[in-house]
């Protein structure tokens, strides 16, 4: 429940997760659907599945395609419904490490991060007023600025601190920015380019500024 309630807040933490056996299922819904808000209901989000013996956390999505995924029993099971979605069930979007207890707020997440971001990002002679840093969940993304830069933006995936240079392609910004999660986000950027390899990235940001993706 730490991971749930650090994730999506604590208000309705149990009320979020069900216990699925091999996994447990979250839904993702905001809090004012929860207070009883039916108005307050997102679209295109799915529930997040986590499996227990792993760790390994999928958000899937709500369309039709997905459906069947809510329905798995077992390992095996999400992983072959996950391939009929044309997901890969090799790659999930996060993994849960370490103890619940050890995960710290969203709030000193964010702003660590954030701060590794840039300190890297100083080192490789980037001014702060060249470019901004959004929060997709999974990955932040550096959009330079315009016109200091004509240079694509940089999405750099949480998890694994993989670096990934966009360059100017609106085929590839379109399909990076359309994914919800890492694994969608390596399965758009193989489908505009077939040789990306979701294990080699162009760069890899250093763990050697005491908090590490």
């Amino acid at each position: 429940m730490a991971w749930v309630a650090i994730r999506y807040g604590p208000r309705h933490a149990e009320k979020r997760a069900s216990d699925g056996g091999f996994a447990f299922w979250v839904d993702t819904q905001p809090d004012d659907y929860h207070d009883g808000h039916p108005n307050a209901m997102t679209y295109g989000n799915g529930p997040c599945v986590i499996v227990k013996r792993t760790g390994d956390v999928w958000h899937l999505a709500s369309n039709p395609d997905s459906l069947p995924i809510y329905g798995a029993r077992s390992a095996k099971e999400l992983a072959r419904t996950m391939r009929a979605a044309g997901m890969n069930p090799n790659i999930p979007d996060e993994t849960i490490g370490g103890t619940l207890a050890d995960l710290p707020d969203p709030a000193a997440r964010k702003v660590d991060h954030h701060a590794h971001l840039v300190r890297w990002l100083s080192s490789n002679g980037w001014q702060e007023d060249a470019y901004r840093i959004d929060d997709r969940v999974f990955a932040f993304v550096v959009v330079p600025t315009p016109e200091i830069s004509g240079n694509g933006p940089i999405f750099v995936v949480k998890r694994t601190a993989g670096v990934w240079y966009l360059g100017s392609s609106p085929a590839v910004h379109a399909a990076a920015y359309g994914a919800r999660g890492e694994a969608e986000f390596y399965a758009a950027l193989l489908s505009v380019v077939p040789q990306a390899d979701p294990r080699q990235p162009h760069d890899r940001i250093p763990q050697s500024y005491e908090n590490p993706f």
